[in-house]
């Protein structure tokens, strides 16, 4: 756990780096700024790309390595893990490579693209990890780089460019299919955050409870050979998600409703990031009782690293050096619950198998 902690503690040193909301300013030096950013994204992405067999689907890829590298690569198939093993056998060929390259593409795709767009990049970083986001890419490996994709390339939705925005969607598909649901999020910025949109989205989120059936019939690839719906992939279907979860999703939707009047509604980035957690929190909700669709959250959550930066920076001064310390500390509480899944206390690194 010692691990966690430096990375932890490097992280916060960041707040005393910086004690504005201005984005990429530390005490006036940009240089020093750009210092951190590139060791703070080489941190996060080498202890998840040096692990050993850490998350639950660790084990699953490191055995299937030699499959992944020879199989055909076929569009319908989800080729882009195949790519990359066939590109780490030519760097050095060992799973541990594939895993390596998976990790570090994953992390460095998310936190370049937090430290490009979020208000108050500590915040978001920390954010990133106490999500849940940094070490939830130990697990789901392919859904984490379809995700990444996704949120890397997501400014083609801000800026309107449609066919830009589907060739990334196919790119994050390649990795898993999953990932077409960013075909949805180009229609979010239409839609105005108001009391109308939130009562739309508690709709849609009790209607889809109440029609898994439907919903497992629309993605009908869970009912294939590769998910067998007896044992142990029936539980995981039908667990439902931690009530934790559903109340983190809508945290940051709740603070907005409450407090709309001092945000600028008309303003295209309040409007679109506002819309994507509105978003994620719907879907989270019309998941409660399906583990295996909670996993959407991957692709809808990483974005309140971004809102959050823009809510608080609307709350004065004197209220944020209470705030923020107090949101911190109850989203590490949830880290630190979220993290036990992942076996983080008994890190191994890749040099110790």
């Amino acid at each position: 756990m010692a691990v966690y902690c430096c990375v932890i503690a490097g992280l916060l040193a960041l707040i005393f780096a910086n004690e504005s909301m201005g984005h990429r300013t530390i005490n006036g030096n940009s240089v020093a700024n750009k210092g951190i950013e590139s060791c703070m994204i080489a941190l996060l992405a080498l202890v998840a790309g040096l692990r050993y067999n850490v998350g639950s689907d660790y084990s699953f890829y490191y055995s299937n390595y030699d499959w992944y590298k020879t199989a055909p690569l076929e569009l319908l198939e989800e080729p882009g893990i195949n790519v990359i093993a066939r590109l780490s056998s030519i760097i050095y060929d060992d799973p541990s490579t594939m895993l390596f390259i998976a990790a570090v593409v994953t992390v460095t795709l998310m936190t370049v693209t937090i430290f490009r767009n979020s208000d108050c990049y500590w915040l978001s970083i920390l954010l990133y990890v106490f999500l849940g986001f940094w070490h939830g890419c130990f697990n789901g490996v392919r859904q984490y780089l379809a995700s990444a994709v996704l949120f890397a390339g997501h400014n083609f939705i801000r800026e309107r460019k449609l066919w830009k925005w589907l060739l990334i969607v196919f790119i994050a598909s390649m990795f898993h299919i999953t990932g077409v649901i960013g075909i949805l999020f180009y229609f979010v910025p239409k839609f105005k955050a108001s009391i109308k949109s939130l009562v739309i989205a508690l709709a849609a989120a009790f209607v889809g409870v109440r029609a898994y059936d439907k919903i497992f019939d629309l993605i009908g690839f869970l009912k294939d050979d590769t998910f067998e719906l007896t044992g142990a992939g029936a539980t995981y279907l039908v667990n439902s998600i931690k009530p934790a979860r559903i109340a983190v999703a809508w945290v940051p939707v709740i603070f907005f409703f409450v407090f709309k009047k001092y945000y600028d509604v008309d303003n295209e980035k309040v409007q679109f990031y506002t819309n994507m957690t509105l978003l994620n929190a719907t879907l989270m909700t019309m998941a409660m009782n399906s583990a295996y669709l909670g996993r959407v959250g991957i692709y809808t959550g990483i974005y309140n690293t971004i809102t959050w930066p823009i809510l608080m920076k609307k709350v004065s001064p004197k209220n944020r050096k209470i705030l923020i310390p107090l949101m911190l500390g109850l989203y590490a509480i949830y880290w630190s619950t979220e993290a036990r899944g992942v076996d983080l206390v008994s890190f191994h690194w890749i040099f110790e198998r």
